[in-house]
């Protein structure tokens, strides 16, 4: 054929002589080719021969009809004869891929459409739209010229359908490829040609069809050619690089072509295009939906087995290797609800326990062939109808063996995994079969080895693990002597080891009789404890602590005696008594912490009663320990605690126990009193320990401690006890510390009272129920208005108003204090700036500074970190002059001296705010403050201004305090003027400001607006 188609192109004139020849000889080569080889199937092939003898026919008709009987009528016969030649190439290629690929996957059946789309829009637009739109053309004729064109994509559809899974691999295949894309593109430039041309005979559109012959007919010769009509398996399909380049491709002709449009203002082959665009998008969309089905197919595929791995390796019977192995197979294949899944094994790896199918012999033998499908005829034929019944009407059977290639000795072939299905699924699952029968094999030849040394090794493994073991293992004769022990008996008991001596003599002698008892129950089997705790002698000298176990061997023939385990516990107990110890004491002072002493109290009640006597209990808290945490550093209050600790278990007597309840809070319980005095004077012992100073570290500390006593004369149980020794403690404190205090009733009705206040102190700061009362503050020169000190009062609904110091030390201990500070300091900022601006105008007139507010602080609010935005922020809003508000705060704040307390004064201090000290000598007053800290001002306590007409003492320490604030440049204020002779005297003495019942008490808002405005001097109410 090759040199056929030389000479046509050397001698055209001939052209229907070397075109038939070259013909006729591709038929001949299609039959030879089908008898030589001999396919399963050779239809599709003569279907093929037919096909080129129809081509070959074609051309010999138009060259008789147009080179002799010079007829160019079209359409002509030589079309139909043509056309007959598409029929017969497509039923040709379709038996291919009947019996080929006539169950392959979705996947591929979606590729070779999206190559078929692509390609067939190029046909459509380029070569069937131009015929259909050609006007010279009767309806007829534009049916033969698109029916060319639409042919070869029926036959490029069907070739690319059996090209797709795995067709590149067969060289016959190819060849019929190759030929087909000859004959196509020789058809493609012949359309062109019939269109913008004119066709001359031996042009190179002729070369196309040569090959197109000369192709077929060696695919026809090759032995390949047998392939085509044998069934592939069937397996999932992989998306290579190059398919996936391929689909890339034909998925881009669409918008190629409409930009090709496009650029030549052409777009009346937009919907066209638009429509091959939306199939190739919606069989795009559907390939990847089956790549992410395939993808979590292989995912649950992969858990599966990394489940059914596990299983395997923690089976120990071949019966568990087995159900694991269904398990997994059940798991794969789910749409199968009757599989089958079984191992066959050989004789060395299947017991007679866990009856499971024997792996034949013979040519049978799996390994023979490897992992394979086997139809279910075939499967009884080669392994008997014995595993055959085993498939229960399956149609397929997969069998791989079970081998081990590197096995040491003995056969490689450990058995076969035996799955019955359908085709399909058991090709999709076959390697993860593989994959599940070499875990298998592994996991069977575990159970087999292990089971082998076992076996052979038990007797060497007993003793080595009983000789290596850290307990002892003693074997006792009938009259107690040790027959045996093991290796360790000598580190645990000591030397000698004990073998010879009797048990007795290993313990020791109070615990001898006890040790005899036991053994006898152990002999008689009674044991109600399934470990006992004895006492043996370490080399006769010291004890060691040991858990016993007993196993009565006296009736097996190899031990014959009562078998002893002992484990040495010493270390386990010694360490269980530490951390009791531990549960029931302070780990700092070593006594009793409260679990214990409210065990203690507990038991001590209960013998009080049966005895009759009194048991009382002192709840003792030092007095200020925070000050010496604060001042001298936590080490030194741990030191104190300790001594504390000591002096308090001095002061009692050994009947009496102490305890830290934690922090600073001690407890002593008192028993077998006579009366109720008795515990009132270990009481007064107690606070006797406190009057010398404690010698610690640091040097000599100063601390008292305050008692409260609560004894089983006004106590019922332990609860009770200790709830009114605690209110006791509580009214010592509030009665001045330094002090003991008996339970009385009315302590109850107190904390009622207390208690209900400080609820109702919750609702009345968010509900705002408090009032301010504003005390004048004046000149004490000219008795002018200065300033006012802003307090806060509560009106209670049902108590009327309630005293300051009730609610305000109720507020500092919940933190109540914070948000009712900030709510005094905002409402009076308010107050006052109204104030300050309708007195202005006259006091500018007057030259007077402008009216000033004072404002007490705690320390528990000053300490609080947003106290100094708070300030920042009623300065703010309200609009006061910062120079006009003061702060006054206790000198408990400035005993700290810690540096955020400075900070926080010094940013005070920029904002313009002025600090007083209240209460100025009632404390650790230190007129090194004045130097320290920003202080403006200072209020001398009403205390020292009582005795000013009194004690000439007390006039000379006030006379002195004022004279060095006024070196200082600080403000004095006395507090508590009531009498025209006080006013005179700090007049007299340089003090320039007062305030006291003299001037004026307290008053309303409205009040001290009424008094802003009248501006003028106050009215000196009459002395009392």
């Amino acid at each position: 054929m090759a040199l056929l188609t030389v000479v046509y192109y050397l001698y055209p004139a001939e052209r229907i002589i070397w075109w038939t020849g070259i013909g006729l000889s591709g038929v001949t080569a299609i039959i030879v080719g089908a008898r030589i080889n001999r396919p399963a199937h050779a239809l599709p092939w003569y279907f093929l021969a037919a096909a080129n003898f129809s081509f070959t026919a074609g051309e010999v008709v138009q060259v008789i009809q147009t080179d002799y009987l010079g007829q160019t009528d079209f359409p002509s016969i030589a079309d139909g004869v043509y056309l007959a030649e598409y029929l017969l190439c497509a039923a040709g290629v379709l038996g291919f891929i009947r019996w080929r690929t006539a169950h392959q996957d979705r996947g591929s059946i979606i590729d070779a459409l999206t190559l078929t789309v692509g390609l067939a829009l190029l046909s459509w637009i380029y070569l069937i739209l131009p015929y259909a739109r050609d006007p010279e053309l009767t309806w007829v004729q534009k049916a033969i010229s698109i029916a060319y064109p639409l042919g070869d994509v029926v036959v490029l559809a069907l070739l690319l359908r059996l090209l797709v899974p795995r067709g590149g691999k067969s060289t016959s295949l190819k060849l019929l490829t190759a030929g087909t894309v000859g004959m196509l593109v020789s058809d493609v430039l012949y359309g062109l040609i019939q269109l913008h041309g004119t066709w001359h005979i031996g042009t190179p559109v002729d070369l196309g069809w040569a090959a197109f012959y000369t192709a077929w007919g060696a695919a026809a010769l090759h032995p390949s050619m047998v392939e085509l009509t044998r069934p592939l398996p069937v397996q999932p399909t992989h998306i290579t690089r190059g398919r996936i380049a391929l689909l890339a491709l034909a998925s881009l002709i669409a918008p190629g072509v409409l930009l090709l449009e496009v650029s030549q203002g052409d777009s009346s082959h937009a919907g066209v295009i638009a429509g091959f665009s939306a199939v190739l998008f919606l069989l795009v969309l559907a390939r990847l939906a089956g790549v992410v089905l395939e993808h979590r197919r292989a995912l649950d595929r992969e858990r599966v087995l990394r489940a059914a791995g596990a299983a395997l390796t923690a089976a120990v019977t071949v019966d568990e290797v087995a159900r694991a192995v269904r398990r997994a197979v059940t798991t794969l294949m789910p749409a199968t609800p009757h599989h089958v899944a079984t191992l066959a094994l050989g004789e060395d790896h299947r017991p007679v326990a866990e009856p499971l199918p024997a792996l034949p012999g013979g040519p049978a033998r799996p390994a023979a062939r490897g992992p394979r499908l086997v139809p279910a005829e075939v499967f009884e034929t080669e392994f008997g109808a014995e595993l055959a019944g085993l498939l229960h009407g399956m149609p397929r059977a997969f069998v791989c063996p079970l081998a081990l290639e590197k096995r040491p000795s003995g056969d490689s072939l450990v058995g076969m995994l035996i799955v019955g299905g359908t085709e399909q699924e058991l090709t999709a699952l076959r390697s993860s079969l593989e994959i599940l029968a070499a875990q298998s094999a592994l996991a069977v030849e575990r159970v087999r080895l292990g089971r082998e040394i076992n076996a052979r090794n038990s007797e060497a493994y007993f003793r080595t693990l009983v000789q290596s073991a850290s307990d002892v293992i003693l074997i006792l004769n009938e009259d107690d002597s040790v027959r045996y022990a093991s290796s360790s008996a000598e580190r645990v008991l000591g030397p000698p080891g004990p073998v010879g001596a009797r048990l007795t003599d290993l313990v020791p002698p109070e615990d001898s009789h006890a040790i005899v008892l036991a053994l006898a129950r152990m002999r008689r089997g009674d044991r109600s404890e399934s470990r006992e705790h004895w006492r043996l002698l370490n080399g006769g000298q010291h004890s060691i602590e040991v858990e016993v176990r007993c196993n009565d061997l006296r009736d097996d023939p190899t031990v014959g005696g009562l078998v002893l385990t002992l484990r040495d516990v010493t270390d386990q107990r010694q360490m269980e008594r530490e951390l009791t110890h531990r549960a029931f004491h302070d780990s700092l002072t070593g006594l009793a912490n409260r679990v214990l002493f409210q065990d203690r109290v507990g038991h001590a009640l209960t013998r009080s009663e049966r005895r009759g006597t009194v048991t009382g209990v002192l709840f003792i808290d030092l007095d200020d320990f925070k000050v010496v945490n604060d001042t001298q550093g936590h080490g030194v209050g741990d030191e104190l605690l300790v001594a504390v600790s000591l002096r308090v278990s001095t002061a009692l007597r050994t009947s009496d126990t102490a305890a830290r309840l934690g922090g600073d809070e001690f407890a002593v319980l008192v028993e077998d009193a006579r009366t109720p005095a008795d515990v009132g004077g270990i009481a007064d012992s107690v606070l006797a320990a406190f009057a010398e100073p404690f010698r610690l570290s640091a040097g000599a500390v100063r601390v008292s401690a305050s008692i409260g006593v609560a004894t089983t004369e006004d106590s019922v149980d332990s609860t009770e006890l200790l709830s009114h020794a605690d209110l006791a403690l509580y009214s010592a404190k509030a009665s001045g510390k330094r002090q003991w205090c008996q339970y009385q009733p009315a302590l109850q009705a107190g904390l009622a009272e207390r208690h209900e206040l400080n609820e109702s102190l919750d609702s009345a700061i968010s509900e705002s129920a408090f009032t301010l009362f504003y005390q004048p503050i004046v000149d004490l020169a000219g008795g002018g208005l200065v300033a006012f000190e802003a307090l806060v009062r509560w009106p209670h609904a049902r108590r009327g108003m309630v005293p300051p110091e009730e609610f305000i030390a109720l507020a500092e201990e919940s933190g109540q204090i914070v948000p009712l500070g900030a709510w005094v300091l905002e409402r009076a900022a308010a107050e006052t700036t109204r104030w300050q601006r309708q007195s202005l105008a006259p006091r500018a007139v007057r030259g007077r500074a402008p009216l000033h507010l004072s404002v007490n602080v705690s320390a528990r609010q000053f300490r609080d970190a947003g106290f100094v935005d708070t300030v920042r922020e009623v300065v703010d809003t309200s609009g006061i002059q910062p120079d006009s508000l003061i702060l006054e705060l206790t000198e408990s704040v400035l005993m700290r001296r810690d540096d955020r307390v400075r900070a926080d004064m010094a940013t005070l201090s920029d904002l313009g705010v002025r600090i007083a000290i209240d209460d100025f000598g009632t404390g650790y007053s230190s007129l090194s403050y004045l130097r320290e800290f920003p202080i403006s001002l200072l209020k001398i306590d009403k205390s020292f201004i009582d005795g000013l007409g009194v004690s000439q003492q007390q006039y000379a320490l006030v006379e002195g305090i004022t004279r060095i604030a006024d070196t200082l440049g600080v403000q004095v204020i006395a507090e508590g003027i009531e009498t025209t002779a006080q006013r005179d005297l700090l007049a007299a003495m340089g003090c320039p400001l007062g305030q006291g019942y003299l001037f004026a008490p307290p008053m309303t808002d409205s009040q001290a607006g009424a008094l802003v405005s009248d501006d003028a001097t106050l009215v000196r109410l009459p002395e009392h």
